[in-house]
């Protein structure tokens, strides 16, 4: 019943805009037309009486018709006031009392050890409930790991922590500098070059292109007008999903950190495409520290650790070669393709 009375609200209200906006046209479009046929009046008696000459009153008439377009604009604007005037009034309180800044200390960590968190906790502003409980976690440098679990239980936000960009609110966190691919692809409205070299500001051109060659993405790039000079549109417009996800592929390629946190790689991308990001991977790892969260078997296979979060805590652990680590990557979803293969073999 609220729902409904709601809807009628928004209705009634949508009813009185849109005759606002009615009457408002048609009293610009009679404004309008009234200055014009004055206008055209008062050039006839001028053109006649021999003031004004046939270029003079082809001007009066262009000016006539040139002077009501900036009312054109205030017309749409004074239907809009109304939810502009809401706006402020929903932001300005947020923006006076905007939260003070919280300083995030992260550390290094010993010789040899790339993460380490002792007893580490974190609580996500405006939430009543801790989303990581007193977490234990040492990765020694060069490991590659896997979290995975549930969506929701907690792996993005150990992500966050390890990278510093949130507090913990308990315990301590210690990690070397790192890179991060983000589930989204955060591409902006400037060209190839310059969206690559925030990885690396003084990477020289031969960089760029290596670190596209590695991602995969190098041909395309060469079969565009302008190479890496091409502009790219708002949030990476221009480019397909496999290729804007390769591009941020080669811009953490490019990134000097020795660890990476990936989170989801591959989520949203084919199998094929998936596949082949994941190899390019793979080819670079070597001498980096890898931390990876996701809910696919196929970007966990080569971890050497598995770590099952739920509910904001590391509730287990395998090692590659143990039954555990077998055991949890079967809990991991599969290609579609791996998965009716072997139907496909018993010939059902």
């Amino acid at each position: 019943a609220h729902l409904a009375a709601t809807e009628r609200s928004v209705a009634q209200a949508d009813r009185q805009l849109n005759r606002l906006e009615a009457r408002a046209s048609m009293a610009f479009g009679m404004a309008s037309t009234l200055t014009l046929v004055g206008v055209l009046l008062a050039v006839g008696w001028l053109v006649e009486q021999g003031v004004v000459g046939a270029p003079g009153a082809a001007l009066a008439l262009l000016v006539a018709l040139a002077a009501m377009e900036p009312f054109a604009a205030l017309r749409r604007g004074a239907v809009e006031a109304g939810r502009t005037w809401l706006s402020i009034q929903r932001l300005a309180p947020q923006v006076v009392q905007a939260p003070a800044a919280i300083e995030i200390k992260v550390t290094e960590p010993p010789p040899g050890c790339a993460v380490r968190l002792q007893q580490a906790a974190a609580q996500h502003r405006g939430s009543p409930h801790r989303a990581l409980a007193a977490v234990d976690l040492q990765i020694p440098a060069g490991t590659q790991v896997a979290l995975i679990g549930a969506s929701g239980a907690g792996k993005s936000t150990l992500l966050s922590l390890i990278a510093g960009e949130l507090p913990a609110v308990h315990g301590q966190v210690q990690a070397q500098p790192c890179t991060w691919l983000t589930q989204r692809t955060e591409l902006f409205q400037d060209s190839l070059r310059d969206n690559l070299r925030l990885a690396q500001p003084g990477a020289r051109d031969a960089q760029l292109w290596q670190a596209l060659e590695d991602a995969g993405l190098a041909a395309d790039v060469r079969a565009l007008p302008q190479g890496l000079d091409t502009c790219l549109g708002e949030g990476g417009l221009g480019l397909s999903g496999g290729q804007a996800r390769r591009l941020a592929l080669a811009r953490l390629l490019l990134h000097p950190a020795a660890c990476w946190l990936l989170d989801e790689p591959t989520e949203g991308l084919d199998a094929a495409t998936a596949r082949d990001v994941l190899q390019r991977l793979r080819q670079q790892m070597h001498g980096h520290t890898v931390i990876v969260a996701t809910h696919w078997r196929r970007e966990a296979e080569t971890a050497d650790r598995l770590l099952w979060v739920e509910g904001g805590r590391l509730l287990a652990e395998a090692r590659r070669g143990t039954t555990d680590f077998d055991k949890l990557l079967g809990r991991l979803r599969e290609d579609a393709a791996v998965v009716a293969a072997p139907a496909t073999a018993k010939g059902f």
